[in-house]
């Protein structure tokens, strides 16, 4: 089997895959195309849609004491467990927000103003929910605002770079899990435990939402006090996000209905529909799952579908770099500039950022998009970009951004656009 192909679904089971999308090749305003811009929010599965159509049409709220209501009720519950499922939390509490930027505001606003320290510690390649939630709560409480810098020779934040930043009064240390612009992955487990040899009480945020819905995730080893991410970039819909926290955070004041228990963050009443379509979500996985385990177990089906969606991605980015025996990778297009990365490629999503000579981001999505039908992201000095095309000397970049349900011959097509969009 060629280097390019390893690990990648079969033919068939990528088929049955992608049968449970919708608009997985085309959509009704564009018409064909190949959408690898999973970062702005992956496809949509088919029984996410159907569930929300049907449990958003029930008038009844939770606690009436009718069969509805217990239906409603039990969708909040599952959903919740569904949540603790992914996530492989057997202890702390569940922080249900609008989305995972609400839950870390949420998150950080307790530590901040609760737990002592005179410095926040953070890195230059973190989305907005992270840069902005810190520079703001370290202006507001007068703490020292701490940045990593991004290394342009791996497109990543070394380790060390944040250590070193960390100390006996450092307040919060909050970093991402995987990055949505460049695709790095940091070592949680490594990096809280490092970081608390220095500090051993220190608090931590972690941003998973990229890394959620590509590799397996277990809070109870990383430790982090908060591990968010959002569904809707995990096969699901907008509209709710969830963070796992500690007992120690769980407990800390914070926004509340006084007359709840304390370790509860739910403010109004659920939207149990989303519930529901998180539960058909986790339900996928688990379906996914059970064609690499016999085992019978969710949990293992999880960990399983997660370990087989991070070695197809693997597979689809060392294709998208290194090419075929037919197709050019981007390494070799002579016209396309890659933000560097291990030349092995290393522990990496299939998230990237490149350019195209002679042609600004912008420019050039439009022709992928009008000329060949190849659907990416354009990332430009705006909010979400700007910092780490700063600390790349870029002024814009073209991201692509897979996820499991992408072929092969999309990354194909891709790369026969890309080779034909020469200057």
């Amino acid at each position: 089997m060629a280097e390019e192909q390893k690990g990648m679904f079969s033919p068939e089971l990528l088929d049955e895959i992608r049968n449970r999308f919708l608009y997985v090749d085309m959509d009704p305003f564009a018409g064909q195309r190949v959408y690898l811009e999973a970062s702005g929010g992956s496809l949509r599965l088919k029984t996410v849609v159907e569930t929300i159509a049907k449990e958003s049409a029930l008038p009844d709220e939770l606690f009436r004491y009718n069969p509805a209501s217990d239906h409603v009720n039990a969708a909040v519950d599952k959903g919740m467990e569904d949540v603790k499922l992914f996530l492989g939390a057997k202890s702390g509490h569940i922080m249900p927000a609008h989305s995972a930027t609400h839950a870390i505001f949420r998150a950080l606003n307790a530590i901040t103003s609760y737990v002592p320290g005179s410095n926040i510690v953070t890195t230059e390649l973190e989305h907005p929910a992270v840069r902005s939630s810190t520079q703001y709560f370290a202006e507001t409480t007068g703490k020292e605002w701490r940045v990593a810098k991004l290394s342009g020779e791996t497109s990543s934040v070394p380790a060390e770079s944040i250590l070193e930043l960390v100390d006996k009064d450092t307040c919060v240390l909050a970093f991402q899990h995987g990055s949505n612009q460049t695709g790095s992955i940091n070592d949680v487990k490594t990096i809280i435990t490092e970081a608390r040899k220095i500090k051993p009480d220190l608090y931590v945020l972690v941003d998973a939402v990229q890394y959620a819905p590509h590799g397996p995730i277990d809070v109870e080893k990383y430790g982090a006090d908060a591990y968010a991410f959002g569904p809707y970039k995990a096969y699901c819909v907008k509209g709710i996000g969830f963070a796992h926290m500690s007992d120690r955070l769980a407990n800390l004041p914070h926004w509340r209905l006084l007359d709840k228990p304390v370790t509860n963050w739910v403010l109004g009443s659920p939207a149990h529909m989303m519930y529901a379509c998180w539960s058909a979500t986790v339900d996928y996985l688990c379906w996914l799952g059970s064609h690499f385990t016999e085992s019978e177990d969710r949990r293992a089906q999880m960990i399983a579908a997660k370990d087989a969606i991070h070695t197809h991605m693997k597979a689809l980015l060392h294709r998208a770099m290194f090419g075929t025996e037919e197709i050019e990778g981007l390494f070799k297009i002579n016209h396309v500039d890659v933000a560097d990365m291990p030349e092995d490629i290393g522990n990496r999503l299939c998230i990237f950022l490149f350019q195209l000579a002679g042609m600004d981001a912008s420019t050039a999505i439009g022709r992928f998009n009008q000329e060949h039908g190849v659907r990416l992201a354009a990332r430009i000095m705006d909010a979400y970009s700007a910092v780490p095309l700063k600390a790349l000397g870029w002024e814009s970049a073209i991201r692509l951004s897979g996820a499991h349900y992408n072929t092969p011959e999309e990354i194909d097509i891709f790369l026969k656009a890309t080779k034909a969009l020469a200057p």
